[in-house]
């Protein structure tokens, strides 16, 4: 259900929320199928009986409309995946967030001051007290740790050694390097909280070109952050095989945190209205 909270000027919309939007900004008929999703809206006060849109809303749906760069941010986890990311127009900036489970994500007014604080917080950035890695980089394939995770998802229960033991053996199988990064790799995957690709689209200046930038890291809990070097982001569907080449790094909290900034383009570099 689509709802507003006044006090924080924020939104859950799901995707036919957004789509009903569209229509409304386009000056277009709202299409059948979408009729219910524009109830619900009326319903909870977003549009009146003439389909005019909350004041507040008008905001969102003009930065929906004319979007200059966009963050989307897909977060893997044992809940399944999870959508999160930002939107930034000519005069105001929204990030959303989603719960897994859930259709509707939360739309929120950030300054662009806080989008990386923002970004990282989606994202659970934080500090930790983590040993240094036997192996702080980790050279393999895409297929090795392919074959470690679906040896991990056909593991019924079992404790911490026997799992490591036959999660090692279907490492090697596949190809996996030896000592010390056998057993770094093996761990990672043990101890793998979730795995996330922040991508970063805009508008460049002359406003003819869309600019992609992108990375990808693995949680992996007490273990750390590790920057998926290789495969470099941004991957289009279907761009990597099994045999592509795979490189892990350890990276502290901190410098995830300046690749999170260096993702963001300067104002100089974006199509914006004087």
């Amino acid at each position: 259900m689509p709802s507003f909270d006044s006090a924080r000027e924020r939104f859950r919309l799901g995707a036919d929320h957004l789509k009903v939007l569209g229509h409304l900004h386009d000056g277009e008929a709202i299409p059948e199928d979408l009729v219910p999703a524009r109830d619900a809206m009326r319903e909870a006060g977003l549009l009146s009986e003439e389909d005019a849109v909350l004041p507040e809303l008008a905001t969102l749906t003009r930065v929906l409309a004319d979007t200059i760069l966009l963050v989307q941010i897909e977060v893997s986890g044992g809940d399944g995946v999870t959508l999160h990311g930002a939107v930034v127009g000519q005069d105001a900036c929204y990030t959303y967030e989603t719960w897994p489970g859930e259709q509707e994500a939360e739309y929120v007014p950030t300054d662009l001051s806080m989008l990386v604080w923002s970004l990282a917080r989606a994202v659970g950035l934080r500090n930790r007290d983590i040993k240094p890695p036997q192996a702080p980089i980790v050279n393999t394939t895409v297929g090795v740790l392919d074959a470690g995770f679906t040896a991990i998802a056909q593991m019924n229960a079992e404790s911490v050694e026997e799992a490591a033991e036959r999660l090692r053996a279907a490492l090697s199988e596949a190809g996996a390097p030896g000592d010390p990064e056998l057993t770094v790799l093996t761990h990672l995957i043990l101890q793998l909280n979730a795995n996330w690709r922040m991508t970063v689209a805009y508008q460049n200046r002359s406003g003819k070109q869309t600019e992609i930038r992108g990375i990808a890291v693995l949680d992996c809990g007490p273990l750390g952050y590790w920057l998926r070097e290789r495969p470099a982001e941004p991957i289009m569907p279907n761009g990597v095989s099994p045999s592509a080449e795979l490189r892990l790094v350890h990276v502290e909290a901190k410098d995830l945190w300046d690749m999170i900034t260096n993702l963001i383009p300067d104002r100089d570099e974006l199509n914006i209205v004087a």
